[in-house]
């Protein structure tokens, strides 16, 4: 069943650009729990800065370029230009350390964002 499953995912991703995610850590506490499953929209392309501004305060999956083929989930706080600000909703200072978000690594580029969470 879970090779069943794999594959209509796959089909899924590659007719919709929709893809199952899940959380891993407690960064996005108390929006999501760690092992929760959600749907990303995946991006064929990078969008452009105008398409980023309306997404603002959504929760969005990002790479970032010093770390391919790791991508976090993290909610889109503040746009500036080509620029984006992105941070986990867990605010416990207990956490703060913790957190791999804007708050650690700085602005990040419009370029980084591969999709944008639409669902549990």
């Amino acid at each position: 069943m879970i090779g069943s499953t794999r594959k209509i995912l796959e089909i899924l991703s590659s007719t919709t650009g929709l893809t199952r995610v899940e959380i891993e850590g407690r960064s996005m506490e108390p929006t999501f729990k760690s092992g929760q499953k959600i749907w990303v929209r995946l991006f064929r392309f990078a969008p452009t800065s105008q398409y980023v501004v309306g997404i603002r305060g959504r929760v969005i999956l990002v790479e970032r370029e010093e770390y391919p083929g790791i991508f976090l989930l993290k909610r889109l706080e503040k746009v500036h230009g080509d620029l984006i600000w992105v941070e986990g909703d867990n605010k416990d200072p207990l956490m703060a350390d913790l957190q791999h978000d804007s708050r650690k690594f700085g602005w990040l580029s419009v370029e980084s964002i591969r999709g944008v969470a639409v669902r549990g």
